[in-house]
Parts: C-alpha cells; structure tokens; sequence
C-alpha cells in the first residue's frame, strides 16, 4: 500500500464551543473506523517561518493547520478517505502521495 498526506487547507470557524466537540468527535469517528489504513492522523501545526535563500526568515501566515497520513491502494483510494473526513465540510483537504527515498 502507498502513503498519503492529508493536508488541511485553513481551520475551520465554530459557532459555538459544542460545535466544535461535535466536530471533533465525528473526526475521531471517522479516524476509528480507518482502522489499519491510518498511520498518524493527528499532526496540527503553528505558522510557518520562511527561510529565505539568502539566509533571511520571515514569518508566514497560516495556510495549513495539519495534516494525517493514511495508506490506500492509490490516489483514488486516498480521495475517498478524504472525502470521509469531517474536516472536509468546513474547508480543503489537499491529498499528495509520499514518495519513498531509496537508501
């Protein structure tokens, strides 16, 4: 089986603070029933710091808010799981296949 990266595009914006339990116990919800196709589902970040080529860094806004690896037969596969998670009702999931380094 491949790996893929589940990368969350934005956070999602909550009316209320139930809201967002119940949001977060759909997404582990749907991360139970993943079973052995999840591998690490629960990786949020910070904003980034840009270095630059020059050495110089910079802070960055916040695009991403995290991602998940999970593992399917193929792209077509890692679609449908991302289309199963909840964080898919309130903004993107970009879905990119891991690559493997020899050596």
């Amino acid at each position: 089986m491949a790996k893929f990266a589940l990368f969350y595009v934005g956070e999602p914006q909550f009316d209320s603070p139930e809201e967002g339990q119940a949001h977060q116990q759909e997404w582990m919800a749907w991360a139970q029933q993943l079973g052995e196709a999840a591998v690490n589902l629960g990786m949020p970040f910070s904003a980034p710091t840009r270095v630059n080529t020059d050495g110089s860094s910079q802070a960055q806004p916040k695009e991403l808010s995290g991602m998940s690896i999970v593992q399917a037969d193929d792209m077509d596969a890692a679609v449908e799981i991302a289309k199963g998670c909840p964080f898919v009702q309130f903004a993107p999931v970009d879905v990119v296949q891991i690559y493997e380094m020899g050596g």
